[in-house]
This record gives C-alpha cells, structure tokens and sequence, in this order.
C-alpha cells in the first residue's frame, strides 16, 4: 500500500523548484500553514527528512532529491493517463469489447466487419484475445471474454448463441503430398504422416468426433503447433498433413501453396457461431453486435 499521495509529490516538486515554503505555497494556491502541513505529513508516513533549512530556504535532503525525481515522473504519468482518459469533453466513454479468436487467429474478414461497425458506434472499440488456453465455452462462462467465435457443437445453459456461417473443413497438405486415388481422405489417409493440430484439447464438432472416433482410428503422431497460421506454415513446409476451415485455408490454395481435399465422400460441414454469456452486465451490447456480425456473414460468405 502506497504511503503518500499526489499532493505530497506535488509538495516536494514545488519547493524543489521554487526554493521557498512560501514561493511553493503560492504556486500551488495553498496556505504556508498548510504546505507545510503536508511536508511533516510525508517526513511522518516515510520516517524519513526530506528537506532540511538553510536560512530562509529549504534544502531537499538525499532522500528529497529521490523523491523529487520520482515526482517528476510520477505527477507527468499521472497526467497523461488521465488526459488520455478523459479525452475531449465532448466525447463519450468508450466501451471495450473482448473478441476470443483462440487457435483460429487468422480472421481476415473480422477487422472489416468490425471497422464497418465503428462507423455506427463510434466509442465502441474491440480487443483480440488469443491467449487463453480454455475451449471457447469456457472463456465465454469464465468472463475471459464477452464474444467468442467458434465452432463445432455449441450448448451450455448460461450462453446465447448466434450462427454466423456453414463451412466446411478440408485436408490440407504441401504441394507434392500424394492424393488418394479416391480424391479425398479417409481417417485411414492420415495414418502414415504426423497430424498438424492447433489444440490438443478436445472439442467437439471437428475431427475427433467427426472422423477419428467413427473410423475407429486416429494418427500416431501428433504435432502442436498452437494455431492455425502455424499449423498451415507447418504444413505448407511438408512437416504432415493438417484438417482446417475451407475459409481459413482458401487463399492458400487460391495461390498454390497448399493443396486441399474434402474428407470422407460427402465432407465434413462445420458450423461457426458467435457465442456470449446471458448473464454478461452489457448482454443487450454483444446481442446487438452479434446479430450484426451474423447479417454481415451471411452476405460475405454467401455460397
């Protein structure tokens, strides 16, 4: 707990500068009385001489010349933050909303959506966050985050959630792995190379409900890479194969840098949602941006 308060730095500083009890008292619009007050009040909380008397002036002591220092620093950072604070005073505070993106981080559509956003509510400002280490349900009921974009099998009692899009996870690889003579992979493709995978967390509604647990089988061999940037850079290198979101993957294989093939002979389809906590304090705020994102997804990622 801090013994001393901006007005005892305030003190210091000023007849640090001004050199008299009195010249420091007129600049600071307080009485003799009173700055002096305050300067046995900080010697008391510090147990410690700030000044000592040389005549008619004061001479800051080894520990005053510290404290003025950090004076200096202290009431110039304690300025700035609450000008920037404040701001102009025409201005209404500004309001943060935390966006959970997780492993999927490459969200190249969201920043255009959220700026057309801005434009409506211009105090309304967003954060990524990236860096939570729980399944999106979970950061959502835990308040890590106020929106979470997932996908899979979304339910839990305490959440609303709002479909954005259908989608469809392919099998991606480097440009000279070996396609079945099918076209597509089966659980069975990926058994001789190792798995790229952003998570090994288990969720559900991707492939380890979706492939490995009804074929029975799964790859031998593992690697984490974190997300999906990673995963596909991974993969691009020829370090194995990897299973992501057609809209994650798309421009790679636009470019050829990766190649991408359906899984199974009907796909895999994968929902995304936008999901929020019903009982969120600004809940009327994130229904509102969600039913947005969800209008807006719905042209963008028309078939």
């Amino acid at each position: 707990m801090l013994r001393l308060q901006l007005s005892h730095y305030r003190v210091v500083q000023a007849v640090r500068i001004h050199g008299t009890v009195s010249a420091a008292a007129q600049a600071l619009g307080l009485t003799q009385p009173a700055l002096s007050h305050q300067i046995a009040e900080a010697e008391r909380r510090l147990s410690t001489k700030l000044f000592a008397r040389v005549g008619r002036r004061l001479r800051l002591t080894s520990a005053g010349e510290l404290l003025a220092t950090s004076a200096d620093t202290i009431l110039m950072e304690a300025g700035l933050a609450e000008s920037t604070l404040m701001g102009k005073t025409d201005t209404a505070a500004g309001e943060v909303v935390r966006i959970g993106t997780f492993a999927y981080n490459s969200y190249r559509w969201l920043p255009l959506f959220l700026k057309q956003l801005q434009h409506q509510w211009p105090n309304l400002y967003f954060e990524f966050i990236t860096d939570t280490h729980k399944v999106p349900m979970r950061s959502v009921l835990d308040g890590d985050v106020d929106i979470a974009i997932s996908a899979g099998g979304l339910a839990a009692s305490g959440t609303h959630v709002c479909p954005l899009f259908e989608d469809e996870l392919l099998a991606i690889g480097a440009m000279d792995s070996p396609i079945p003579d099918h076209g597509y992979m089966l659980a069975a493709d990926f058994l001789n190379d190792p798995f790229i995978t952003y998570s090994t967390i288990y969720e559900t509604g991707f492939e380890e409900e979706l492939l490995w647990r009804p074929a029975g089988r799964r790859p031998l061999n593992y690697l984490r890479a974190g997300n999906t940037e990673a995963v596909i850079a991974m993969v691009k290198a020829g370090f194995g194969r990897s299973i992501l979101s057609c809209w994650a993957v798309q421009p790679h294989v636009d470019n050829n840098s990766l190649i991408a093939l359906k899984v199974t002979p009907k796909g895999m389809p994968v929902s995304w949602s936008a999901l929020v906590r019903k009982n969120h304090p600004n809940i009327s705020l994130l229904n509102a941006v969600s039913e947005q994102l969800q209008a807006w997804c719905q042209v963008q990622f028309r078939a």
